[in-house]
C-alpha cells in the first residue's frame, strides 16, 4: 500500500483492486472465497459499506489515517464490517455434523473423487477436507443508533443470502453469537462498535493429475482393508 493517508473510500479502491475476478469454486468455496464473494455481495447491496480485514489504519486512534479521517468524520468515514476468524478446527464428518462437535473430525484431506483420463491418459483425483468456523463481524459507526441500525440491516443482510451463499459453494452459515457492545472509549475511539460472530461450514478443495491411476487403486484399497 502507498505510505499516502488511505481514508475509507480509498481503503475499498485498494481492497477491490488487490482482488482476482470473483469466480466460482467447482461446487465449494474456501474461507477467503467466502470473504471475497461477501465483498462484491455488499458493494453491490450498500456501496457506501466498507468490508475489509481486521483493522484498516483509520480505525486505529493515534494513527494518522484515523486522525486525518476523524477530523472530517461527515465526509470521510464509511460505515465499516471487519472481519477476523476467531476459532477453526477440522470439520465434524460424523453423525449429525453438529458444529464443533465431538464426533470424528477430518483431520487431513481426503480422496472425493477420482476421474479417469481420456485424452492425455492423466488422471483427476480430488481432494477435500471440511473446515467449522468461528467468523467475529465488527461493525463500525459514528453514533450509537447508527450502530444498532447497521447490526439489524447486516443480521437480516446474512439472513437473506445465506441461500445465494450456499447455492455460489459455501457449505454452511448461521449466526452463532452477539458480543458485548462496545463505545471502545477506553482507547480514545470515537466510532461505535458492535461484534456478531458466525458459524461458517467450509470445505477446500485441491486437485491432482496422476498417471498412476491403477496404482493409487490399489494403494487406496489397502488402506480401506486394513
Amino acid at each position: 500500500m502507498e505510505s499516502k493517508i488511505i481514508t475509507p473510500d480509498l481503503y475499498k479502491q485498494y481492497v477491490k483492486s488487490q482482488m482476482s475476478p470473483l469466480t466460482r469454486a467447482t461446487g465449494n468455496l474456501s474461507l477467503q472465497q467466502f470473504f471475497d464473494l461477501m465483498f462484491y455481495t455488499l458493494d453491490i447491496e450498500n456501496p457506501n459499506i466498507v468490508i475489509a480485514p481486521a483493522f484498516p489504519q483509520y480505525l486505529i486512534p493515534g494513527t494518522e489515517d484515523y486522525n486525518k479521517t476523524m477530523d472530517n468524520p461527515s465526509n470521510l468515514f464509511r460505515d465499516t464490517v471487519t472481519y477476523i476468524v476467531t476459532r477453526e478446527e477440522p470439520g465434524n464428518i460424523g453423525g449429525d455434523k453438529q458444529p464443533f462437535g465431538s464426533g470424528h473430525r477430518e483431520l487431513r484431506h481426503r480422496v472425493r473423487d477420482i476421474t479417469e483420463g481420456s485424452v492425455d491418459g492423466k488422471s483427476r483425483i480430488q481432494y477435500g477436507k471440511w473446515f467449522d468456523t468461528l467468523v467475529q463481524f465488527d461493525l463500525w459507526t459514528l453514533t450509537n443508533v447508527e450502530a444498532e441500525t447497521m447490526v439489524l440491516w447486516f443480521k437480516r443482510f446474512m439472513e437473506t443470502h445465506r441461500d445465494f451463499f450456499k447455492e455460489m459453494g459455501l457449505s454452511e452459515v448461521f449466526f452463532w453469537w452477539r458480543g458485548r457492545d462496545s463505545v471502545s472509549a477506553q482507547l480514545n475511539n470515537k466510532l461505535h462498535l458492535r461484534s456478531i460472530v458466525y458459524f461458517i461450514r467450509t470445505e477446500e478443495l485441491s486437485y491432482e493429475e496422476d498417471y498412476n491411476l491403477k496404482e493409487l487403486q490399489i494403494q487406496l484399497e489397502k488402506v480401506i482393508t486394513k
